[in-house]
């Protein structure tokens, strides 16, 4: 997987000196763990990780995680119902989370909405979710 067009977007759009903006590349340790504990997790995601890194985004805009995280952990799990493999990488600021159903074998992207409770099946992959979060076209330009 490549993150240049990702890498020089954010260059172009975000400012430098906005410590919101710094990311944090993933050790081989971290991918090995990931790895050995969630053994479906999106290789396009440890790609991210090591490429661009783990942080937010566009001032703020979506933070990823560079560990994966449930509502158990968020300790949400007694507010919300979702089945045990959903496993999250990131959240846009206004409390939906983003990840991925290790039940199903595809490799996409689902969201929670926490204000419906709904789990929503976007059926994009991490790169392609991950762009449309920074508002990036398929040629590396922001989007209109």
């Amino acid at each position: 997987m490549n993150y240049t067009l990702e890498k020089e977007f954010l260059k172009k759009i975000e400012t430098s000196s906005d410590e919101t903006n710094r990311k944090e590349i993933i050790t081989d340790e971290q991918i090995k763990t990931l790895l050995e504990k969630y053994p479906k997790i999106p290789k396009d995601y440890i790609d991210y990780l090591q490429e661009i890194g783990s942080g937010n985004f566009r001032e703020c805009q979506f933070k990823v995680q560079p560990f994966l995280f449930n509502l158990e952990d968020l300790g949400l799990e007694d507010h919300y119902e979702l089945k045990s493999n959903i496993w999250f990488f990131g959240d846009n600021y206004c409390g939906d989370f983003s990840g991925f159903d290790f039940d199903s074998d595809e490799g996409t992207v689902v969201e929670f909405w926490h204000e419906s409770g709904d789990l929503y099946y976007t059926q994009k992959t991490f790169q392609n979710y991950i762009r449309e979060r920074m508002e990036m076209d398929e040629n590396g330009n922001q989007k209109v």
